[in-house]
């Protein structure tokens, strides 16, 4: 059953050895993505995880280096399989506006019921992302990350927004920017809602419908908006 998920291989330069192609491997993600949603970064450690997964902590150190790589490879995988369920719901849209009403959807969390088959749970790595999302690339060795190209699922996924604002209208202005601002919304407005409440009136519902409308509502808006000078 393995080989389905493959398709979904974060950067090789994240593990050491690529855990999807064992079935202890396999356990380390799934096990370790339960464990972080659980603890939080800071207090989650291999050692923690090998009671878990029922193995010993050098085992998992055969395949990541550290608990950050771990971490990032959670999140490279969220990114390459979310960009997967846009661009399905694109191919079966009536046309550019709904295209991109499906992709907002799909930020938010709203997705269908045909998901691509993925080893770890979807909604577990997208409550991840959510309550770790800025420990992935906010700390002193962002750049080196950044030079190894190890955020490029995320940048792939922002530029595909890009391009469905685009088709649905060529000459916007900065298109890139309110593609990773949506992005961004869609999985930061959620933590507020759960954790600061009073940032936003989505906090009354706690609706990923709710959220999904107000992004649309504001991206109907910078379509239609006149001013398309960078």
């Amino acid at each position: 059953m393995a080989e389905q998920h493959l398709q979904f291989k974060p950067d090789a330069a994240l593990s050491l050895r690529e855990p999807m192609a064992t079935e202890l491997g396999r356990s380390v993600l799934a096990d370790g993505l339960m464990l972080l949603n659980e603890l939080g970064l800071e207090a989650f450690t291999f050692r923690k995880l090998a009671a878990r997964a029922g193995c010993t902590e050098v085992s998992i150190y055969k395949y990541f280096a550290n608990k950050q790589r771990l971490l990032q490879y959670h999140f490279q995988l969220y990114w390459l399989w979310l960009r997967q369920v846009a661009a399905q719901e694109v191919v079966r849209a009536a046309g550019p506006r709904d295209a991109l009403r499906r992709v907002v959807d799909v930020l938010c969390g709203i997705w269908p019921a045909d998901l691509p088959p993925l080893h770890v749970d979807p909604a577990a790595l997208r409550h991840l992302v959510i309550a770790e999302g800025m420990k992935s690339y906010m700390h002193k060795h962002v750049d080196d990350d950044n030079a190894r190209r190890l955020f490029k699922p995320y940048k792939d996924l922002s530029a595909f927004v890009a391009d469905r604002l685009l088709t649905c209208r060529p000459e916007l202005s900065m298109p890139r920017s309110f593609a990773t601002t949506l992005v961004e919304m869609a999985h930061s407005l959620p933590f507020a809602m759960e954790h600061l409440p009073s940032l936003t009136e989505l906090s009354e519902t706690r609706d990923p419908q709710a959220l999904a409308d107000h992004l649309y509502e504001r991206t109907i808006v910078y379509l239609e908006h006149i001013d398309t000078t960078p």
